[in-house]
């Protein structure tokens, strides 16, 4: 069904606030060339009825009530950039979703299972990608190119029913709710104005002074791509405004010597000269903290590495997908922690500490480090090792 209307869709969003419990939702988009990507379709399903939305015509706020109403799951797959282009265009964070993306890794189904894998393997289904290279944007739309996109949200249905049976039977739905509301707050989370060029990278060898211009450059950038809607990287590249910051040139002529800067136009160089200095008046105490250079530990580094082959060894073991319990920075800082003398024996911020995570895999590693547990070599032990609580050991 192709909505096209305000009244349509307002229509369609009140039968489905009282006669639904489950929605399926999922955005065509496009962000070639743009600065944020423009939402080109929306596709929404209901057990029995499957609608295609224009947001040329139809003003999606409506959208918001469906999106905040506790008693309807939201099904996306790998949801992440949609939940954060509704976020945009309806003012509203989706509550209550299941992103069958992440519902898979907990099933030993892989990190980033796609749609298509999904769908075959509950339905035996096999989609179509005739129109994978559709230009969104473009209207009318062909009847066939809105059935592929319907097909979006019609088959997310059988799939999560799969996927809900399987969670259900390993006692883990409740662990795939609280990751995908982690997921929703991560993809809602904005970039704190400031702070962009903290993403830059390479930033030790900058003095602070240095680095508040660079923060002031990133800054122009930003403004300037949001106003010409233009992606930010094509207005100038990251490590040209890394050596711009650097260097700080004081003319045209010397920021014209410089590689990346050959197609500016002079209103931009009269830009970056004049963010250059305002940026130098800046008053110290203005002035970012300076970014120490991270040094190779190998003591830090080879305890961030055992204790990532403990967490291989548990998601192993439980058929999870390794990512999902602690990224390698976090595993970094964990071992920080435990070299400092000081183990974590709380939250702290630390997500293998929280929730589900730390049911699984956080205490599991707390027993290690305070010697709890011990590792023991075990050949025959998938990764030739098994872990068994001190004192259960022979003595040698």
């Amino acid at each position: 069904m192709w909505i096209d209307t305000d009244r349509a869709f307002q229509e369609f969003c009140h039968h489905a606030l009282t006669q639904t419990t489950e929605l399926t939702i999922d955005l065509e988009f496009q962000g070639e060339g743009r600065y944020a990507p423009l939402v080109c379709l929306v596709q929404l399903g209901l057990r029995q009825l499957f609608v295609a939305v224009d947001p040329f015509r139809v003003n999606l706020t409506p959208l918001a009530a469906l999106l905040t109403a506790s008693h309807i799951r939201k099904i996306f797959h790998a949801g992440s950039q949609d939940i954060a282009l509704l976020r945009r265009e309806t003012g509203a964070v989706p509550v209550n979703v299941f992103d069958t993306q992440i519902a898979a890794a907990f099933l030993g189904y892989g990190e980033a299972t796609g749609y298509a894998a999904l769908v075959q393997r509950f339905t035996k289904a096999v989609l179509s990608k005739k129109q994978q290279f559709t230009d969104w944007t473009r209207r009318p739309l062909l009847p066939e190119q809105v059935e592929y996109a319907l097909n979006d949200v019609r088959y997310l249905f059988p799939v999560y029913d799969g996927l809900c049976q399987q969670l259900e039977q390993h006692g883990r739905l409740d662990w795939v709710l609280e990751a995908c509301a982690d997921a929703t707050a991560q993809a809602v989370r904005g970039r704190e104005a400031g702070q962009e060029y903290l993403k830059i990278g390479k930033l030790a060898s900058l003095s602070q002074q240095e680095l508040a211009v660079l923060r002031e450059l990133c800054q122009w950038r930003e403004m300037t791509a949001r106003a010409r809607n233009r992606p930010v990287g094509t207005i100038l590249h990251d490590d040209v405004l890394r050596q711009i910051a650097y260097t700080l040139p004081k003319s045209e002529a010397a920021l014209r010597q410089m590689r990346g800067t050959n197609n500016l136009s002079r209103e931009s160089i009269v830009e970056i000269l004049d963010t250059i200095q305002q940026a130098l008046a800046l008053p110290e105490s203005e002035w970012p903290e300076a970014v120490a250079a991270r040094e190779y530990d190998p003591t830090l580094d080879g305890l961030a590495t055992l204790l990532g082959a403990v967490l291989r060894l548990r998601a192993g073991a439980l058929d999870l997908a390794p990512s999902l319990l602690a990224t390698r920075d976090e595993l970094l800082r964990f071992a920080g922690w435990v070299l400092q003398g000081s183990p974590p024996d709380g939250a702290g911020g630390f997500p293998l500490l929280q929730g589900w995570r730390r049911a699984v895999a956080g205490e599991l590693l707390l027993d290690l480090v305070t010697g709890k547990s011990l590792l023991q070599i075990a050949p025959t032990e998938p990764g030739a090792v098994r872990i068994v609580a001190a004192g259960t050991l022979p003595s040698p």
